[in-house]
């Protein structure tokens, strides 16, 4: 619009300062020239006329488009309020008809969930009520074969119990006391079986001392309950025990000491303890063989309460014999009881056991030295004396 305003001024600006020369020349030149300069005149004028529709056409374009555009963006602004207010009615439409939806499936689901509920109990009381009777009759199927595989069971521990007792009888005169040297018929024979035959009392006693062997020779720790069970048997016996008993029986006290777990020392200490108070008589018997299997068991398991108990034994020594009294040195140097080994040397050592006297004497030298001292001078005065 500035434009054409601009124009405008422009196309009169130039026809007022044309025209003072257009009057002055009609004075002064020939009309024919006059007419060559309107005809210029003219055609300027219809050049500026052409220009100026130009202009007008461009800001009518500008304008259009300016009014195309807010034409535009007031279409998207109706359109958005139009889709707006489509879409709450709509949300509104679909939450009235969701929430009448879902009050007629729970009124009219929950009678058919019962319905449904209570056919499918049915249907499935009915198909149990059918299979029942199966059900039993394969209960009662399950419980013959489990009878029958009992049965089968206890034969067979028969069997292999008949058959350990027919093998260890074949080695009755055999000793089995080492596992190194059990022959493959004895290697062959399973525990449980040889258990069998040692719980079974109606057997023969030696066969039962002989399962009894073969079952401490492996050192197993089953071994330990009828091992100790024998020791017992014989404690309890009213009868004297004879030679061959005596033989028998030793062996598995010596074995004992091989198993080293807490039943084997619980089953020693009180079978020691027993030796000394119920039975003294057939106790010694066993006496010197229970004290230094008992002891290297206590040992073993690094059992402290084992030097008391050895200790309180040495009382009930009757004419021990120079290992026996030299093994007991060692163990209690082992436990650490000096004054155990201060009572063998002065009450049990005698002067025909000159090995353990200085066992002793070279013990007690790392733990008094000056009782070792003293003790030598008096003796040495003695032996002078004496000689």
């Amino acid at each position: 619009m500035h434009m054409k305003q601009l124009i405008t001024c422009l196309l009169f600006g130039t026809l007022a300062g044309m025209t003072p020369h257009f009057v002055s020349a009609q004075h002064n030149q020939s009309p024919q020239y006059s007419v060559q300069e309107l005809k210029s005149l003219k055609k300027r004028v219809s050049e500026l006329e052409k220009q100026l529709q130009v202009v007008e056409n461009v800001e009518k374009m500008e304008l259009q488009a300016k009014l195309a555009d807010a034409n535009a963006k007031l279409l998207n602004a109706e359109f958005g309020k139009f889709e707006r207010d489509l879409r709450d009615a709509n949300d509104s439409w679909l939450i009235k008809w969701g929430i009448f939806a879902l009050t007629f499936l729970a009124v009219v689901g929950a009678g058919a969930l019962a319905w449904v509920k209570s056919r499918t109990n049915q249907l499935i009381a009915d198909r149990v009520e059918k299979n029942l009777d199966g059900f039993k009759e394969g209960l009662e199927e399950v419980g013959t074969l489990k009878n029958e595989i009992g049965v089968l069971k206890d034969q067979q521990r028969v069997l292999e119990r008949e058959h350990t007792t027919a093998t260890l009888e074949d080695f009755l005169f055999d000793s089995l006391w080492y596992e190194q040297n059990h022959p493959e018929q004895i290697k062959g024979l399973r525990e449980e079986a040889l258990l069998d035959v040692f719980g079974d009392t109606g057997r023969i006693q030696e066969i039962r001392h002989k399962a009894a062997e073969v079952l401490i020779a492996r050192q197993s720790p089953q071994s330990v309950s009828p091992a100790l069970e024998l020791l017992n048997l014989v404690l309890d016996s009213d009868d004297d025990i004879d030679f061959e008993t005596l033989n028998t029986m030793r062996p598995f006290v010596n074995l004992l000491a091989r198993i080293h777990t807490p039943e084997t020392y619980e089953g020693l200490k009180d079978f020691l303890n027993r030796l000394l108070k119920e039975r003294p008589t057939h106790g010694r018997l066993f006496f010197e063989e229970t004290v230094l299997a008992f002891g290297w068991v206590g040992i073993e398991l690094n059992m402290k309460d084992s030097a008391s108990i050895l200790k309180s034994a040495i009382p009930h020594l009757q004419h021990p014999g120079y290992k026996f009294l030299s093994t007991l040195v060692w163990y209690f140097d082992r436990l650490n009881e000096p004054e155990s080994i201060k009572y063998l040397l002065t009450k049990h050592v005698t002067d025909g056991m000159p090995e353990v006297k200085e066992q002793c004497l070279t013990v007690l030298e790392k733990y008094d030295p000056e009782f070792v001292e003293k003790w030598r001078a008096e003796n040495t005065t003695d032996d002078t004396e004496s000689a």
